[in-house]
């Protein structure tokens, strides 16, 4: 084990891992027993869901219907053993705005938590631009709220450890270690050493997440990042931020952010999904025919030689249709959007699956 820290060590001195905790590599995690592993067993199978709020506009239909309200349209959700989403905004009473110049501040009603859980979300990632928008005491609330319904949180904190603690997925083929980040929007919402906020996607974090999920056990990798332009195509940044990951070692990335579906592409051998969109979203969006309104939820099936293929089920999101109830595709409209994401897709029923190896 000492031997494999300094090796950690020194590749992450040698990648410029230096100064603050955001950009050096810490202790190691308490190491944790693999589970045992059953060749025989089905594929293990986690349903990725995108951006998700429950406040905004959204909020007096929720307050008059309920929160289950909102699934009306979405339910049975895809067959899956373990789900997780990304929940872009606090869960709080706070009403005080943490940064007045910030143009879109949220917060979701504490029922908001209960009402991921009913619906079986087991894990939510926290490290998106919102976060803190009702400041740390916001966050802190979050997490309470969530941990009360059952639900885990991941990717922010009180500090940088926090913010950095992989989530682990037990499966019958070994534990799936999940590291969430965002991109950095601002300091103030940048964890550190004794300062609360979300896991910025650096060369040294991704480095770092990697080591901590490998130290608890982790057999596979995956980056749940919170990325990109608002209602744009796939950047620079996002391909450049990819191959970071790539190079820490993540065999796949899910994206969010940009609030509508963006394609899969394979960067240095690790199939990257750089945008799921919106699942369950209580804005009304900015959508037009260059950024239809069409989100993705993606079911990724591990095996005893990891990952064996990738589903993705088509949503439409764009409330101004919906009206803060998302639903599936039609047939015509998962054609469309399913073959935008990759050129190899097969489509059929509505459902898109690519199979491992993807080009």
């Amino acid at each position: 084990m000492l031997r494999l820290a300094l090796v950690a060590l020194v590749l992450a001195l040698a990648a410029g891992c230096t100064g603050e905790r955001e950009e050096s590599c810490g202790e190691d995690a308490e190491a944790a027993a693999p589970p045992t592993e059953r060749s025989d067993a089905p594929a293990f199978r986690i349903l990725w869901l995108g951006d998700t709020l429950f406040a905004d506009a959204a909020e007096p239909h929720l307050v008059s219907n309920g929160y289950a309200w909102a699934f009306d349209g979405l339910r049975p959700l895809p067959d899956a053993d373990y789900v997780v989403a990304n929940a872009e905004g606090p869960i709080t009473t706070e009403t005080a705005v943490y940064d007045p110049s910030q143009p879109w501040s949220y917060a979701a009603r504490p029922e908001a938590a209960l009402a991921l859980a009913v619906e079986g979300v087991s894990a939510v990632g926290l490290a998106n631009n919102h976060a803190l928008d009702r400041g740390p005491a916001g966050l802190a609330d979050t997490i309470a709220h969530l941990a009360a319904a059952g639900v885990v949180t991941f990717g922010a904190g009180t500090d940088i450890d926090e913010a950095l603690r992989p989530l682990l997925v037990e499966t019958p083929h070994g534990r799936v270690g999940v590291v969430a980040f965002g991109q950095g929007d601002g300091v103030r919402e940048n964890a550190g050493e004794g300062r609360p906020g979300v896991a910025v996607l650096t060369r040294c974090n991704a480095a770092e997440g990697a080591h901590l999920a490998r130290d608890a056990g982790a057999r596979w990798l995956v980056a749940f990042v919170h990325w990109g332009v608002n209602y744009g195509e796939v950047t620079h940044a996002q391909r450049r931020q990819a191959g970071l990951l790539a190079e820490a070692g993540y065999g796949l990335t899910i994206g969010h952010g940009p609030h509508i579906a963006q394609p899969v592409e394979v960067v240095d051998g690790m199939p990257v999904l750089y945008s799921l969109g919106n699942f369950v979203f209580g804005t009304p969006g900015r959508f037009t025919a260059d950024a239809p309104g069409f989100g993705l939820m993606a079911t990724t099936a591990f095996g005893p030689a990891g990952l064996e293929e990738l589903r993705l089920h088509c949503i439409r999101s764009d409330n101004d249709e919906v009206a803060f109830q998302p639903r599936p595709c039609s047939p015509a409209e998962a054609d469309a959007a399913l073959r935008a994401v990759h050129a190899d897709i097969v489509v059929e029923d509505g459902v898109g699956m690519l199979r491992w190896p993807i080009r």
